[in-house]
């Protein structure tokens, strides 16, 4: 039973980078990386706990009395704004400047991986925590729901620092990265604000229906999008040096 429950914890993981890695059909990322990546995921996810549980604390949000209120500021600044900024940490300071982050779907790919690392061993702790509802049916629900949310909030920032890497000047790359960082956050507090409050509002059963099905559909069309602009697709993106190495012998002169 052990054994099963930690196949559920990370399998939903993995099947998703598997989705994001495949994605993009022009160029296949080294393994190594996006493993790192996965790994630096997983390991901010305690320190992330720590910090929300402190600011919990320290502000009184998603402590009772509970109101829609106070239920929607915790999981935006406590949960959403916590979380969202170890990935961010780990994306802008560890992937961003990789030599493999060469093109705008890299920004995907390796937000995803960080945040998939994150909802695996977060899946880990749900399910094995015994002062959580831990056991089969939470690892099947985050499987469905918590998983894949997390991959959209990576997908969010992601595409923006994609989209950021290959910007024309420090501003313009600053702004689409704190773009990518608040869409994030906002999406994740949204998501978890209509998990808190469901069963208080039952009503709210429906806005989280519509938030899954959008999920779904940003997914499919942002990593579409910036699988198009692959620079293996269009090369014009292709930096010199990349020019050189894929055509080694385009600019050497014949010998005389």
């Amino acid at each position: 039973m052990v054994f099963l429950l930690l196949i559920i914890a990370i399998l939903p993981s993995f099947l998703l980078l598997l989705f994001f890695y495949f994605r993009n059909r022009y160029k296949k990322e080294p393994f190594w990386p996006i493993f790192v990546a996965s790994i630096l995921g997983a390991f901010v996810t305690l320190p992330a706990s720590v910090t929300s549980r402190l600011l919990q604390r320290l502000t009184g949000l998603l402590s009772p009395p509970f109101d829609l209120l106070n239920i929607f500021l915790g999981t935006i600044f406590v949960i959403g704004l916590v979380e969202e900024l170890w990935k961010f940490f780990v994306v802008r300071f560890y992937c961003y400047h990789r030599p493999e982050f060469d093109e705008p779907y890299d920004g995907i790919m390796y937000a995803t991986a960080v945040a998939l690392g994150f909802a695996a061993l977060e899946n880990i702790l749900y399910i094995f925590t015994p002062t959580v509802l831990g056991g089969l049916r939470t690892g099947i629900l985050r499987a469905l729901m918590a998983v894949p949310s997390h991959a959209f909030y990576g997908v969010l920032m992601g595409y923006f620092l994609g989209e950021a890497k290959f910007a024309k000047d420090e501003p313009r790359a600053n702004l689409l990265s704190v773009t990518g960082l608040l869409l994030a956050i906002l999406a994740h507090g949204l998501y978890d604000f209509l998990v808190i409050a469901l069963p208080q509002r039952p009503l709210l059963t429906g806005s989280l229906i519509v938030f899954s099905a959008l999920v779904w559909v940003v997914l499919f069309e942002l990593t579409k999008r910036q699988s198009e602009k692959s620079a293996h697709r269009v090369p014009e993106l292709v930096t010199p040096t990349e020019r050189q190495s894929t055509h080694p012998t385009q600019d050497k002169q014949p010998p005389e």
